[in-house]
């Protein structure tokens, strides 16, 4: 059975493994110092993992692209962890300082994400059905192909329409206040 489970796992690396690499390196920010070979090492150790389950797996692309960019997440989560840890104060003569609660910053940091949703909500609420609804798929992590499928017209279509939906998007949360990094 374990043959069988990696005579599957290297059809499916051979078939979809420069797909791995490409959605890694899209989804992954190059000025973290994040090493590509390292993601799509741990993202072929999660596929093997999720092949030798045995679970079924209806899209593989769709799952593969998955794996990928929620490796590159936890990769980001634990580097900016490590740096947090890192610059924490320390006292050199060993004694325990009282440190802030973070709660309060938490919170802060929280509410702040939720109105910068609510935000976002609302531009999507006011733009073209269409638009808005390739964007909330693209925002769910679907692939153009996926929003074609499911928006009843061509890839190209759907990419074109997300493209002009991510425009105007941008447009209209810097009218409220919000900027892109990227811009």
């Amino acid at each position: 059975m374990a043959q069988d489970d990696d005579a599957r796992f290297a059809a499916v690396v051979e078939q979809y493994g420069r797909l791995l690499r490409d959605a890694i390196a899209r989804v992954c920010p190059r000025h973290l110092g994040l090493q590509f070979d390292d993601l799509e090492q741990e993202a072929r150790v999660r596929l093997w993992k999720a092949l030798r389950s045995e679970r079924e797996v209806r899209d593989l692309a769709s799952y593969i692209y998955k794996v990928a960019a929620t490796t590159t997440i936890d990769a980001i989560r634990r580097l900016k962890a490590r740096r947090e840890q890192q610059l924490e104060p320390e006292d050199p003569e060993g004694a325990e300082r009282p440190r802030p609660a973070r709660g309060a910053e938490d919170g802060d940091r929280a509410l702040d994400r939720r109105l910068l949703l609510e935000k976002v909500e609302r531009v999507l609420d006011g733009m073209d059905g269409r638009r808005s609804r390739v964007l909330r798929l693209h925002l769910q992590g679907f692939t153009t192909t996926e929003m074609a499928r499911l928006l009843g017209s061509t890839e190209p279509s759907a990419r074109n329409l997300l493209h002009r939906g991510l425009q105007e998007l941008r447009e209209r949360l810097r009218e409220e206040g919000i900027t892109y990094a990227g811009d």
